[in-house]
């Protein structure tokens, strides 16, 4: 059922959970609530984030995601994580006999994996983020509203083009990296 006066869908007939509509007419008033770091932070797209409406761009990118959103040092861990794990899978794929079997579990774990990722990958991002904004928080608690707010245009800026530019190196590596370890075995 969708609401007559937001557009969103409800899951209840009586009243929407989003704007306080209610089946009567009556609108049910809201008190004002303080913003929440992470709304403060994401301003009108914290409904993006928060809710995990982007799952398509962290399940495609992976831990490249948290990567690309200037969580460096614990991205590069993800992604060698990744990479050991898909290594392993794909080397011991390789044992079997039949190649149609072999495509078919790589295929399998390559959408496992894709849908792990598009399941995690937004909530490791916004808890590394809370932490951050805790911590920005409690160093400077008069001044943290504005510059939570001036700090998402600038971790932001041309997050497209570092999506393009290190999801494809990332990918390049990791070939470069599986046909290394293929040629080594002896598996091409």
């Amino acid at each position: 059922m969708i609401c007559p006066k937001c557009k969103m869908k409800i899951n209840n007939p009586d009243y929407c959970f989003h704007c306080g509509y209610m089946s009567n007419g009556n609108v049910i008033e809201t008190k004002k609530t303080v913003p929440t770091m992470l709304e403060l932070y994401f301003n009108e797209k914290d409904d993006k984030y928060i809710r995990n409406r982007n799952w398509l761009v962290a399940g495609i990118l992976g831990p490249v995601y948290i990567f690309c959103h200037g969580y460096y040092v614990v991205g590069l861990l993800l992604i060698v994580l990744d990479y050991l794990v898909s290594l392993f899978f794909l080397i011991f794929n390789h044992a079997l006999l039949y190649y149609y079997v072999v495509l078919l579990l790589n295929v399998i774990y390559f959408v496992v994996n894709r849908v792990l990722w598009a399941t995690i990958g937004n909530m490791i991002y916004l808890k590394l983020l809370t932490n951050r904004l805790t911590k920005m928080k409690n160093d400077n608690y008069e001044y943290y509203t504005k510059e939570i707010q001036q700090l998402y245009k600038k971790d932001n800026k041309l997050i497209i083009l570092k999506y393009i530019i290190f999801g494809i190196l990332f990918i390049l590596i990791f070939y470069y990296i599986k046909e290394a370890v293929y040629n080594n075995l002896g598996l091409l």
